[in-house]
C-alpha cells in the first residue's frame, strides 16, 4: 500500500500563504505614534529647567533678608584728624575721589564695604588719597524716600564729625531698597550707634535745608552725566560702577606719584 504525500512547498509559497492568512501584520509592525512637538523629551526638559531656574531666583529675591535687630558693627575706624564733614583726608592729598553714591544701593554696599576700607589704609592715611562724599537720591521711591531720608541722616552725622562712622552703618546693615526697612527708627538706631548727640542730630533733621540740598547734590550730579551709583570722579576722571580694585590702586598711586608721593 502507497500513501502519497504533498510536496513540501517552498519558500516564496509559504511567504504568500502567510501574507494570504495574516494581511495585517506587516503593516501593523511598521506603524509608529507619531508624538506632538510639544511633548517632545528635550523640549519638555528644557521647559522644566527654566521653570527650576525661575522659581530660584524669585526665591533669592523675595528672601533677601530685612536688617537684623542687632545691627553689625563695621571693623573700621578712623582718625579724627583726617576727618572734616564728609570729607576724609589731608586738605593736601594730590589725589580726590568724590564719591556718588546712593545709600539704598547694592553696589554701592560692595564698594563701601569690600573696597573702600582698604584705599582709607593705603592711601587716606598716607597723605596720596582725599575722598568727598557726594550722597544723591537716585533710588528713592515712595512718600517715604529711603535714600533721600538715610542721606540726611549722615549729613546730620556729619555735623558732628562722625559721617563715616553712620555712612559705614549703613552699608554695612543695608536692607531691601524702598521696602520699608531704611524707616525712621531704623535711621535712629544708626544714629545711636554711630555715637551721635541724639538731641542735635534730631533737630538737624528737621530742617528742610538738609533735605533740600541732598536734592541739589543730585540735580548737580545729573548735570555731570551722572545717573548710576557708585560713580567716582577721581581728579576729573569718571568711573561709573563698581571698579576693579587693582586697576583703581594702579589709578591712584600713578596719579599720586606723578605728584611726589610715594607708597609707605
Amino acid at each position: 500500500m502507497t500513501t502519497h504525500h504533498d510536496a513540501p512547498a517552498s519558500r516564496r509559497e509559504r511567504r504568500a500563504q502567510e501574507r494570504f492568512q495574516h494581511p495585517h501584520d506587516r503593516t501593523t509592525r511598521h506603524v509608529r505614534t507619531t508624538r506632538p512637538s510639544w511633548q517632545s523629551p528635550v523640549l519638555l526638559t528644557t521647559i522644566a529647567a527654566l521653570a527650576v531656574g525661575l522659581a530660584v531666583v524669585v526665591f533669592l529675591i523675595a528672601s533677601k533678608p530685612a536688617p537684623a535687630a542687632e545691627l553689625v558693627s563695621p571693623p573700621t575706624v578712623y582718625d579724627a584728624a583726617l576727618v572734616d564733614g564728609e570729607t576724609l583726608g589731608k586738605a593736601t592729598a594730590p589725589v580726590v575721589m568724590e564719591l556718588y553714591a546712593d545709600f539704598q544701593c547694592p553696589a554701592c554696599r560692595m564698594f563701601a564695604t569690600q573696597q573702600l576700607p582698604g584705599l582709607v589704609r593705603e592711601f587716606v592715611a598716607t597723605g596720596a588719597l582725599r575722598i568727598e562724599a557726594r550722597d544723591i537720591d537716585v533710588l528713592g521711591r515712595g512718600a517715604t524716600d529711603e535714600s533721600l531720608e538715610l542721606a540726611a541722616g549722615a549729613a546730620c552725622a556729619a555735623r558732628q564729625d562722625r559721617y563715616w562712622e553712620f555712612h559705614d552703618l549703613v552699608f554695612w546693615n543695608q536692607g531691601r531698597e524702598n521696602r520699608g526697612d531704611h524707616d525712621a527708627a531704623f535711621i535712629a538706631r544708626l544714629a545711636q550707634a554711630a555715637e551721635l548727640d541724639a538731641s542735635a542730630w534730631q533737630a538737624c533733621l528737621q530742617e528742610p535745608g538738609v533735605r533740600s540740598a541732598i536734592q541739589a547734590t543730585t540735580s548737580a550730579a545729573a548735570a555731570l552725566g551722572i545717573q548710576a551709583t557708585p560713580t567716582l570722579r577721581i581728579n576729573g576722571r569718571s568711573i561709573v560702577g563698581v571698579p576693579d580694585a587693582a586697576q583703581l590702586r594702579a589709578l591712584i598711586t600713578q596719579l599720586a606719584s606723578a605728584a611726589g608721593w610715594k607708597p609707605a
